[in-house]
Formats: structure tokens, C-alpha cells, sequence
């Protein structure tokens, strides 16, 4: 997975783009998921329901590796970004 990330962005903007889209994640996620937890245990009475948090989580990182396995060109072909470092 790292390998793709790496051809999705241009290398001068590279450390800012992962670093950015990673905090934005870990705050927006980070800071849901326990009141989300907790009231869908709540409504349900069921503890089991926050792992539909997760199966949700899964199932959108599959969709985002077939999109980019999708978009980014073969190994034989260009990169997607050819400047240089």
C-alpha cells in the first residue's frame, strides 16, 4: 500500500499530503468513533454494534485500493509523477 500511495503524489509535496490527510483522519476518526461506539451500543443494547464502525472502515479502504490500483498505470508503463527529487 505504501508503494501506491508514493505514485499518487508529486515528491515536493509528498511528506505535506500524507501528513496532512493522517491528521485529518486521526481527528476527525479518533474523535467520533468512541461517541459513535457509545450511542450505537446505546440504541441496539447490543456491545457487538461498534463493529460495524469498523466493517464501514474496511470496506472504504477496499473501494479507495481498487480506485487507485485502478487509476495508477502498470509497472511497464510512465509514473504517474516523473520529476525529480
Amino acid at each position: 500500500m505504501v508503494a501506491t500511495l508514493v505514485e499518487v503524489m508529486p515528491a515536493r509535496v509528498r511528506t505535506v499530503g500524507f501528513s496532512l490527510a493522517f491528521s485529518l483522519a486521526t481527528a476527525l476518526f479518533g474523535g467520533i468513533t468512541p461517541m459513535m461506539s457509545t450511542y450505537l451500543i446505546e440504541k441496539t443494547d447490543d456491545a457487538s454494534m461498534p463493529a460495524l464502525l469498523l466493517m464501514l472502515a474496511a470496506l472504504c479502504s477496499l473501494l479507495a485500493s481498487f480506485y487507485l490500483c485502478r487509476r495508477l498505470p502498470n509497472q511497464k508503463e510512465k509514473r504517474v509523477y516523473t520529476e525529480e527529487v
